[in-house]
């Protein structure tokens, strides 16, 4: 079953709840990404840059699969379709 962008967004509007875990999600995947470029402009050291690099990735990856159950998408088919945009020539599954 595919859903277009409406109906996530007119689903996402019918829960409050749902709303607010995306934006605690979000705000500590900014949060981490806030960090890692406040890390570089100050110049730490490589091994905490990779560290934060690390936090960084790993935040976006779980908010990335949070929000794709939230919305009732199949991870698989969320990831297919966002590589098939990305990556149009390696697959058939751009559309």
């Amino acid at each position: 079953m595919r859903k277009t962008i409406g109906q996530l967004v007119a689903a996402l509007g019918r829960s409050k709840g749902k709303k607010g875990i995306l934006a605690v999600g979000g705000a500590i995947c900014l949060a981490a990404w806030a960090t890692f470029a406040i890390s570089v402009a100050f110049g730490v050291g490589t091994g905490a840059r990779i560290a934060l690099l690390s936090v960084a990735l790993v935040a976006t990856e779980v908010l990335f699969w949070v929000a794709a159950a939230l919305l009732g998408i199949t991870v698989v088919q969320l990831r297919r379709k966002l590589l098939g945009k990305l990556l149009p020539g390696r697959r058939g599954d751009a559309a």
